[in-house]
């Protein structure tokens, strides 16, 4: 073992133990951390040298395990991509087509390798998030978002339009007050979600009731294409994604301004 790959494994041992296992491979070095993933293995964190201390990488192996079980394009949005994304920032970790890493400086390796160790364990539990928490977590992002733009005065929550038959079966998202026809926004994260809020908005236009709608989709690729095409027939403007806020924001603008 030659010098340097010495005093890496001293730093090691003086934040681990003396078993931890250090293997020195072409440019840099690879550690078995004492943390143990979801598949059972121990995680490794590759660790290299920079300018004034260490890279300490994963080299892509945390978003690589997470794909086998999950598609990441469709994983990591909405709110699991805020999630990820979060965690990422909490830990001090950048994410660089696909790699996540932190750099640190010299004296802090032992920082580093726990907080790669921590964030890469958190970011394999966004798989274990289910459908039913990440719809929820959309929902209240979608009103954060109505929030900013609107305030809590011109906003109602689950509004029940009056001067129709079965209102209560008919509810409306969210129901934005304008000097105008009435904004009604309705969020819509999966496939049953869309086909009640095409009902609703063709029942609305039934009673005769004049108003505008909106539709912002957690995601509109995740909607079957016939469905998604018959609400657009139904609603007034659609955003593709919660993610797209400057958009939400426009299009509400406007229709307060008419």
């Amino acid at each position: 073992m030659n010098a340097n790959a010495q005093t890496l494994r001293e730093n090691l041992c003086a934040a681990f133990c003396k078993d931890v296992a250090v293997v020195q491979r072409a440019s840099d070095f690879a550690i078995s951390l004492p943390i143990v993933g979801r598949d059972g293995d121990h995680l490794t964190a590759y660790v290299s040298t920079q300018t004034g201390g260490w890279r300490v990488s994963d080299m892509g192996a945390t978003l690589m395990r997470l794909s086998y079980e999950n598609d990441l394009s469709k994983l990591l949005t909405g709110a699991r991509k805020k999630l990820f994304l979060s965690v990422l920032q909490e830990s001090g970790l950048t994410e660089d087509d696909g790699e996540i890493f932190i750099d640190v400086p010299a004296d802090a390796l032992s920082k580093g390798l726990f907080s790669l160790g921590q964030g890469a364990t958190r970011v394999e539990d966004l798989g274990l998030w289910t459908r039913t928490r990440v719809e929820s977590t959309f929902n209240d992002d979608l009103k954060a978002v109505l929030l900013d733009v609107v305030g809590q005065d011109d906003l109602v929550e689950g509004y029940e339009v009056p001067g129709i038959s079965n209102s209560e079966n008919y509810p409306v998202d969210f129901y934005i007050k304008t000097p105008g026809l009435p904004l009604y926004v309705f969020g819509v994260q999966n496939r049953d979600k869309a086909r009640l809020t095409t009902i609703i908005l063709q029942h609305l236009a039934a009673q005769t009731q004049k108003f505008n709608s909106m539709v912002v989709y957690s995601d509109v690729d995740e909607i079957p294409k016939l469905d998604a095409k018959r609400l657009m027939n139904a609603t007034n403007d659609s955003v593709a994604s919660i993610a797209d806020r400057d958009v939400i924001a426009a299009k509400i603008v406007h229709r307060m301004a008419a």
